[in-house]
């Protein structure tokens, strides 16, 4: 034993004779490493439990369906979300609200910067400064104009009456994302007129085709992006066209209509049929009681195999708007102080709801011409600087992509390691470090935009359509990127804003899902899912049920509130984990 211990003694005087600064401070670092998440420990994001079981099952199945899941907002037994709850002035706190509708969006937003009445926590009566969204648009590179509400509210009634005047019932909108496209959903919405959104930049035919089979009789266009004798000629049914030109382009002459069409088409360029009424317009936009009731938001799902034209009612979308704000906690839900950029075309039911959700919760909202599905994001947010993004699936696909694989050093591996441990763990780690600077996407700091700023991005899956797959690996990865949280959404054609959307703390990585499926959470608490199998009742009834996925509830077009009836089929099989989480399987797509 003694000589042990003298062996033990002069190796460790060996060891302290060559004792340095090098040697303190290396020791001082691996101790910190060690002993800083003991002592300082980082709480997760959200309670584990909460992610382990994500929806709420109803007790009771029919025979080849499983049971009915639904958000834990609106469990079985409670009403789906249906609209915003509104309440009427002098109204009492009890009162029921009503659901409203698109309307009811664009008055909240005048509302901006005005005392309304509300109610404290001790049940009092009070008034509350409603916050202020501005409203902006992005030009070129640098230069974001912002825009007057007031001023754009009477831009709404002066088109209303105008295309109500011109005598039109359905008016398509072929337009690039722009305030003019929001406008004429709004003016439409206001004179009872059904805004057809058509997708942009199609072949001349094809738009020809699709105008045609809308029975569009008015059209609010784009200057040039079709011809005016093609309209003329393939779309007889089409009375009034308005041409939204740019402001380079206003010195020529767009009122030209084709001989052959004078008598039945009339041809107007947008600024000049407001600069021709403003003065002779008020501020006040119909009310409910003295205006047209709104009709149907006609939609196209454009899908390579079944393209569809939707016709979705204003009560699937304040549905589908309200669950798409609640889905998020208060903490991470969109609203005051945040610059929300839509990279996705309006035409897209999922990217408008997200868009009008904005406005309802009085957002800055940025609009860009070039958003578009696939449009790379460092030239989506060129200019601006989002903390919210409504992107493409094939936005973050490029991007992450393109950083995939980009050469990294030691550093950068090793931050991306600890990252991805962080995660793991169930929490985001801050934008603030020097890691995280040299882990942002390379294409984002190369055209200026300081990515900093950015901490959600709401992504969808359209149904039925090539859509590249984000897998929880991806969708993983891409957190680390972009420092942001991240929602992915399932949409389909019948079902306004969404059917399923991650939860936005869920950052796990399913390795045994990822080969095969796509991971969407749970439903919206404006819709209910169940799935079918004829054949088979034991695979519907398991612990994981299997099978075609059906949705219901008040999002769902063709849904009737008074009896709850109305189902759709979505024609896909899906799957349900323990978790309570929706998967789509990528053998069933491509089969369908």
């Amino acid at each position: 034993m003694a000589t042990f211990l003298e062996r033990l003694d002069a190796q460790l005087a060996s060891f302290l004779s060559d004792w340095n600064l090098n040697s303190t401070v290396l020791v001082v670092i691996i101790a910190s490493l060690i002993l800083y998440p003991i002592l300082f420990p980082v709480e997760a994001d959200t309670h584990p439990l909460l992610l382990a079981r994500q929806s709420a099952l109803d007790p009771i199945r029919n025979k080849f369906q499983s049971a009915i899941h639904r958000s834990p907002e609106a469990p079985p037994g409670q009403g789906l979300k249906s609209g915003f709850d509104l309440k009427d002035a002098g109204a009492a706190r009890w009162a029921a609200g009503r659901d409203g509708d698109l309307r009811d969006i664009w008055r909240e937003v005048l509302m901006a910067g005005t005392m309304q009445p509300g109610w404290a926590r001790d049940g009092s009566s009070e008034e509350k400064l409603v916050p202020t969204g501005k409203i902006q648009t992005v030009l070129g590179r640098e230069e974001v104009v912002e825009h007057d509400v007031q001023q754009m509210s009477k831009q709404i009634q002066i088109i209303g009456q105008h295309l109500k005047a011109k005598g039109c019932k359905k008016v398509a909108i072929y337009l690039p994302n722009n305030l003019e496209y929001l406008l004429t959903i709004f003016a439409c919405s206001f004179y009872g007129i059904s805004p057809i959104l058509l997708p942009y930049n199609l072949p001349h035919p094809a738009a020809y085709a699709l105008i045609n089979a809308t029975t569009a009789d008015g059209l609010v266009c784009a200057a040039g992006s079709l011809p005016l004798d093609g309209v003329a000629k393939e779309c007889s049914k089409i009375r009034s066209l308005v041409w939204v030109v740019e402001k380079t382009s206003r010195h020529m002459d767009w009122h030209g209509v084709p001989h052959f069409a004078k008598n039945r088409l009339t041809v107007n360029v947008w600024h000049d049929v407001v600069q021709e009424n403003l003065s002779k317009t008020d501020d006040d936009l119909p009310t409910n009681a003295s205006g047209d009731a709104p009709t149907d938001i006609i939609t196209f799902w454009d899908s390579p195999t079944k393209p569809q034209i939707v016709p979705v009612s204003h009560g699937n979308m304040v549905a589908a708007i309200a669950a798409l704000i609640s889905a998020l906690p208060s903490a991470q839900r969109v609203g005051p102080g945040d610059v929300v950029l839509p990279a996705s075309s309006f035409h897209q039911p999922y990217v408008l709801c997200q868009t009008l959700a904005a406005l309802y919760t009085h957002a800055d909202l940025a609009i860009t011409s070039v958003a578009q599905p696939g449009v790379e994001m460092a030239t989506a947010t060129r200019g601006i600087r989002p903390t919210a993004v409504i992107a493409s699936a094939e936005t973050l696909h490029t991007l992450h992509k393109n950083e995939r694989y980009r050469r990294n050093s030691v550093v950068e591996e090793v931050a991306k390691y600890g990252y991805s441990r962080s995660l793991a763990a169930g929490h985001l780690p801050k934008q603030s470090s020097l890691l995280f600077r040299m882990l942002s996407p390379s294409n984002l700091i190369s055209q200026g935009t300081k990515p900093l700023e950015l901490r959600l991005i709401l992504t969808s899956d359209r149904l039925d359509t090539p859509t590249p797959a984000l897998t929880s690996r991806t969708l993983s990865e891409l957190r680390i990127m972009t420092r942001a949280r991240i929602c992915y959404a399932l949409t389909a054609p019948r079902v306004a804003g969404a059917v399923a959307q991650t939860h936005v703390y869920d950052y796990r990585v399913h390795h045994e899902r990822d080969s095969v499926s796509k991971n969407f959470g749970i439903p919206l608490s404006s819709v209910e899912i169940w799935l079918e199998d004829k054949n088979d009742d034991a695979k519907v009834g398991g612990a994981q049920p299997e099978g075609e996925i059906v949705v219901s509830g008040p999002a769902v077009s063709g849904y009737n509130r008074s009896t709850g009836k109305g189902a759709v089929k979505l024609g896909v099989k899906g799957k349900f984990g323990e978790d309570g989480t929706l998967s789509l399987s990528y053998v069933t797509r491509q089969k369908n």
